[in-house]
C-alpha cells in the first residue's frame, strides 16, 4: 500500500474531503497498540482519526484493512521497531490462526531474523507490553 495524501469525496454533502493517509495510519496504529485488534472498536478508530466511518471504510475496506495498513506501514518504516514488534505480537496472538494472509506476513517477518534474535526481540517486547521488568 502506498502511503500518500488522498482526496476523498463526501457523497452525501457533495464536497471534497481531504486527509493525510500517513497521519490517519499513525492514528490507527496508536489505537491498535493501545487496545489490541479485538478490543479496538470502530468508534475508537473514528475518534482517533477524526474521520467518519464511511471515510475509513472507503479508504481501508474494513477494520482488518486498517490493521493491515498499520502493520505494513510500520514494517516499511522499521522492521524491528518497537511499534512493529508490538503490532506483530497482536497479529500473532489475535489474528494469525484465522487469517492466512496475516499468518504468511508474520512467517516472512519471523524468517527475516536469526531465531535466537527473534526470540529475544519478541520476549523483550512481550515483557514490555505486560509492564514486567
Amino acid at each position: 500500500m502506498t502511503i500518500q495524501s488522498k482526496i476523498k469525496y463526501n457523497t452525501s454533502m457533495g464536497r471534497k474531503k481531504k486527509f493525510n493517509s500517513t497521519e490517519v495510519i499513525r492514528a490507527i496504529t496508536s489505537v491498535f497498540l493501545q487496545y489490541g485488534y479485538e478490543a479496538a472498536s470502530l468508534d475508537d478508530l473514528v475518534k482517533a482519526t477524526g474521520l467518519l466511518r464511511g471515510s475509513l471504510y472507503s479508504e481501508f475496506g474494513s477494520k482488518r484493512g486498517m490493521f493491515l495498513a498499520a502493520l505494513q506501514n510500520n514494517l516499511d518504516q522499521v522492521k524491528d521497531g518497537e511499534k512493529t514488534i508490538h503490532l506483530m505480537l497482536i497479529a500473532m496472538l489475535e489474528l494469525s490462526r484465522r487469517d492466512k494472509e496475516i499468518h504468511t506476513l508474520i512467517q516472512e517477518w519471523c524468517q527475516s531474523f536469526p531465531s535466537n534474535e527473534l526470540e529475544q526481540i519478541l520476549g523483550s517486547q512481550l515483557l514490555a507490553v505486560a509492564n514486567i521488568k
